[in-house]
């Protein structure tokens, strides 16, 4: 990709701060996002989310190699042995690889944490690419200890560490090693290194890049258009000799068709992909169905949002936590002016209230 943003989320207040690199490590661009500002970017444009360290346990652990879903199974085992709250409320992310020592990293935090995070960037048309905690965006220096003050709290990375703390815990534990202080602001480093770890795994990772782009389908739908015109203006003798070969185009529209909208079944192509097209040009997609569900459950005052997941179908997928005996007749009202359809799924009791899933389509 030819651009990078990257955006600060703070531990509080609303304001997220932002700024757009160049291939060259240039600052293209920076600036704030308050209130319903949204960004406005490329589609090539790489998107990092950093995320304060003080929210998130990151440890080094002993995982042997194997899969992805098989890592992340053993690495929220392991994750129980480091927080006290109940691992179920917690949301755990592996490295794809391990290090020099054989070690693989390890993110610990609070679902309705990062749950909160993704809602805050949708909010302001975002989907980011990669989550990363902040420490993570210092360098690795050999047989020294990278450092960055952030306010209050002081950011902290080593081979084998990585956290943000207050300055005198953060003395105790980096020891007699030496220091490299790096005297800017986090959003002002020229380069930043690989991110080792991704926070976007499981339930929060990112929907799969659509396999074909709104071109595509706008050229499918003229292909499919190009089709009709060619039965209905050619006469039967035409008609006889392209027989096969209309065939085949339409075979290979179906394919494509199947591809470009999976989970629906395809009965009218050509129709299907203009719908698609439409729906995707004009309604915002992710960006604005999140918003509308993030702008419900604010004015809601007493549903929270768990977890959020968008589906290829275009459907998006929510599990809300409400008071008990609470209903969501207000939320589903609000999005219905949206022009989005909210269907109540199961309910499931717990510690802190209801569980609820919906599903969101538009109307």
């Amino acid at each position: 990709m030819s651009r990078h943003l990257y955006v600060l989320l703070p531990a509080s207040g609303t304001a997220l701060r932002w700024r757009t690199q160049g291939e060259d490590g240039r600052t293209l661009a920076s600036g704030l996002l308050v209130d319903d500002a949204e960004a406005q970017i490329d589609e090539d444009t790489r998107v990092t989310a950093i995320v304060p360290g003080s929210a998130v346990s990151l440890h080094w652990v002993e995982l042997p190699a194997a899969s992805a879903a098989q890592a992340a199974a053993a690495a929220r085992h392991l994750a129980a042995d480091f927080v006290a709250a109940p691992i179920a409320d917690q949301h755990v992310a592996a490295a794809e690889g391990v290090d020099a020592a054989g070690r693989r990293l390890i993110g610990i935090v609070d679902r309705d944490v990062m749950a909160g995070w993704l809602a805050a960037l949708a909010h302001h048309g975002l989907d980011p690419d990669e989550v990363v905690p902040a420490p993570l965006m210092l360098p690795v220096i050999e047989d020294a200890v990278s450092t960055l003050r952030s306010g209050d709290m002081l950011l902290v990375r080593a081979s084998d560490l990585a956290l943000e703390t207050e300055p005198v815990l953060a003395e105790m534990l980096i020891g007699g090693r030496s220091l490299r202080p790096i005297l800017r602001d986090i959003l002002d480093l020229p380069a930043y290194p690989e991110a080792p770890l991704n926070l976007r795994q499981g339930e929060f990772r990112k929907a799969s890049a659509r396999a074909f782009g709104r071109a595509d389908i706008r050229r499918m739908a003229l292909l499919a258009a190009g089709i009709v015109a060619a039965w209905l203006g050619a006469d039967l003798a035409l008609a006889l000799r392209h027989h096969f070969a209309a065939n085949a185009l339409e075979a290979e529209m179906q394919t494509l068709a199947a591809k470009a909208l999976p989970g629906v079944a395809i009965t009218d192509p050509a129709l299907q992909l203009q719908q698609r097209y439409a729906a995707s040009a004009s309604s915002g997609g992710f960006t604005g169905m999140a918003a509308s569900l993030f702008g419900a459950l604010q004015a809601s005052g007493t549903i929270r949002l768990e977890s959020l997941r968008y589906e290829p179908t275009g459907a998006m997928r929510a599990t809300l936590i409400a008071p008990m005996g609470a209903t969501v007749e207000p939320v589903k009202q609000r999005m219905a002016a949206d022009g989005l359809n909210l269907v109540e799924g199961a309910s499931r009791g717990g510690d802190n209230g209801q569980r609820i899933d919906i599903e969101v389509t538009r109307l």
